[in-house]
């Protein structure tokens, strides 16, 4: 997966031709004056129609977390559809965050701060924000579905010697480059 860079150099850099890229800062969205304006510039809106609750698969600080479906939206002009992978054109399955109803304007404003933090990362080892449903209620936050639960449910479910060394390796590697891609973004986790 590619991530939000920007170029810096020119043509007229002493190395002609060398581009040095890096990634798009993380802005804290306790910084804006209107939390709404960082929700609007970081996320995007999901339809709720789109969305099937398909099952609970737990609790979290604010509310219910699911297991869902994420209908494709086909309201996309042609340009837009040569531009985005297929992937994003099928039915995919998602988690979805849920905040209780009622609800106090801190705590949406808290619930939905996470959804603009979120909504700014894009690594392969970084949960991905799909968006969010502010419209209606629940207010709702759409991420990645990971099969196999958070790492820490996984790694205690599988304390009992299952794992071969080189899968173990492989999650090792996965945490430091999701790490280092959240230093480089300038984001303490």
């Amino acid at each position: 997966m590619s991530s939000p860079l920007i170029n810096y150099g020119s043509s007229q850099s002493t190395n002609y031709g060398e581009t040095i890229t890096r990634f798009k800062p993380y802005v804290d969205p306790a910084a804006y004056e209107d939390p709404n304006q960082a929700l609007l510039e970081f996320t995007n809106d999901v339809d709720p129609a789109l969305i099937r609750i398909t099952e609970i698969i737990g609790s979290g600080e604010f509310g219910e977390v699911c297991k869902g479906i994420l209908q494709p939206s086909y309201r996309m002009t042609s340009s837009d559809i040569c531009q985005i992978s297929l992937k994003y054109l099928q039915v995919q399955t998602v988690a979805i965050k849920t905040l209780k109803p009622g609800s106090s304007d801190k705590a949406k404003g808290d619930f939905l701060m996470e959804a603009s933090i979120m909504g700014q990362f894009t690594h392969e080892n970084v949960i991905r924000l799909i968006g969010v449903v502010t419209k209606n209620e629940p207010i709702m936050i759409v991420i990645e579905y990971m099969e196999n639960g958070s790492l820490d449910q996984f790694l205690r479910k599988n304390d009992n010697g299952v794992l071969k060394l080189m899968q173990i390796i492989e999650m090792l590697r996965g945490i430091a480059a999701g790490m280092k891609y959240l230093t480089e973004k300038g984001f303490v986790h």
